[in-house]
């Protein structure tokens, strides 16, 4: 069964990145098949779930999953308005929805499933390292083929996917992402796994070298050195895609969190070295490879950053502004999972006669989404596992894991800072992907906290 669930996680992830990012809703149904299936068969399947799975993992994905149902529960009109503004009553009854439009919120429901579902495959694949190993490699490969692509598009003009012609960011790499951000929203959480397998790789060399000093051509020729340059190599191709991406949110958000990445390796112990050689290493290298392509386009990007950062009447912060007045108007229950470009035009003052299908802000889409009790719930659910891998991290033992955390962290950190400006967890392939990464992060801060029972009850 462990064999399976470690396919279909694999295979779910790649088919949602290569379907557009999972944005058509046809080709992300196979992937919703796939994971519901696998779900129900673990659920009646006796044996399926591995010995000591906490049943506390559960609270927050149920408590999720009941603020949606209830959104598309059927209340009296007027119990509905007075408690949170609801639709229109059904036709021929006295009866409507806390959703303004449930079949808006039925669709979104079926693709917080499929990534909630995906929390527990990852928690399961992570029982085993090997397989753990597996997923990890899997989905840097994946981001190298990304990133290969992007290149791709972007130094030559081809601006295809695979037989689709894009319509829009003719000159920035995508990848098989229609959209650049959400490209780089991809990129910058596979990054920090193939930094961190880097570091793990040099521990391991430094190790080695304590214990049986090698010459130079020794030293070279050993498999974890041409392990650590591949994997180094690997991360510097992929900051490069996603400089080219030209996303300013998704360059600062993978910035800071390899910033982040460097830093906690030179608070860890006797590692201050370490950090600073790969930091200067890894971006010495990232830069030289950026200014042999050419910068200018990027640096074009940011120079306009303030147009869309401005008080005026067509900016993201006019869009946030309209959307703290939908939080208000609904803030406990929320509009409908799904329903903002519905929702928006009652209080949109911006980009009139234009269709505003986002918030470009996650926290403000789920807060109006979902309401704020629900919003809270979910991010701070989120902050809570990130804090602890930080903890895990700066007291692990185990080599393996303690670089899975960091690299989880990582890519964490990024998200986390990328939806502040864009709506990368609305794009089901990333979503996918990052709810992987929380169960990968929660199940190693568990192991510690079990070695840590360990140690102090001998």
């Amino acid at each position: 069964m462990s064999r399976l669930v470690e396919g279909s996680l694999v295979l779910g992830a790649i088919f949602a990145v290569l379907a557009f990012g999972g944005t058509e809703p046809v080709s992300f149904t196979i992937v919703e098949f796939l994971f519901l299936g696998l779900g129900v068969l673990l659920v009646v399947r006796p044996g399926s779930l591995p010995t000591g799975f906490s049943l506390r993992a559960f609270v927050v994905p149920a408590l999720l999953l009941g603020a949606v149902l209830l959104q598309l529960c059927p209340f009296p009109a007027i119990w509905s308005r007075r408690i949170a503004g609801g639709g229109d009553p059904l036709p021929g009854s006295r009866l409507t929805f806390l959703s303004i439009d449930p079949h808006s919120t039925r669709t979104h429901l079926f693709v917080l499933l499929t990534c909630l579902i995906a929390f527990f495959l990852a928690r399961i694949v992570s029982q085993d390292r090997q397989r753990k190993w597996r997923l990890i490699v899997s989905l840097v490969a994946l981001g190298i083929f990304e990133a290969f692509y992007g290149l791709t598009q972007y130094l030559s003009g081809w601006q295809k996917i695979f037989t689709y012609t894009k319509q829009f960011d003719l000159e920035e790499a995508t990848g098989t992402y229609i959209n650049r951000n959400h490209y780089a929203g991809f990129l910058e959480m596979i990054l920090p796994f193939s930094l961190a397998l880097a570091l793990y790789e040099y521990n391991k060399l430094r190790g080695d070298g304590r214990k049986q000093p090698a010459g130079l051509k020794k030293l070279v020729t050993r498999s974890t050195s041409q392990r650590l340059v591949l994997w180094l190599s690997i991360a510097v191709v992929l900051y490069a895609a996603l400089i080219f991406s030209r996303s300013r949110m998704g360059i600062v958000a993978a910035s800071a969190s390899l910033l982040l990445i460097f830093g906690l390796m030179a608070a860890y112990r006797y590692h201050q070295r370490t950090g600073l050689l790969f930091a200067f290493a890894f971006f010495a290298l990232s830069i030289g490879l950026a200014f042999w392509i050419g910068p200018g386009p990027v640096v074009t990007r940011f120079q306009a950053v303030g147009q869309e950062y401005t008080l005026g009447d067509q900016s993201r912060l006019s869009i946030w502004r309209d959307a703290l007045g939908l939080i208000r108007h609904h803030p406990w229950f929320g509009t409908g999972f799904g329903t903002f470009p519905i929702t928006f035009t009652a209080v949109q003052t911006t980009f009139l006669g234009q269709l505003v299908n986002h918030a470009h802000n996650d926290y403000l889409e789920f807060s109006s989404d979902l309401g704020l009790p629900a919003a809270l719930i979910l991010f701070a659910s989120v902050a809570f596992i990130l804090s602890r891998a930080v903890r895990a991290f700066l007291s692990m033992a185990g080599d393996f894991e303690r670089f899975v955390t960091l690299g989880c962290v990582g890519s964490i950190v990024a998200i986390l800072l990328h939806s502040m400006t864009d709506f990368n967890l609305y794009i089901p392939a990333n979503t996918l992907l990052f709810s992987s990464i929380l169960g990968l992060a929660s199940v190693t801060q568990q192991r510690n906290e079990k070695l840590g029972r360990r140690i102090l009850a001998t």
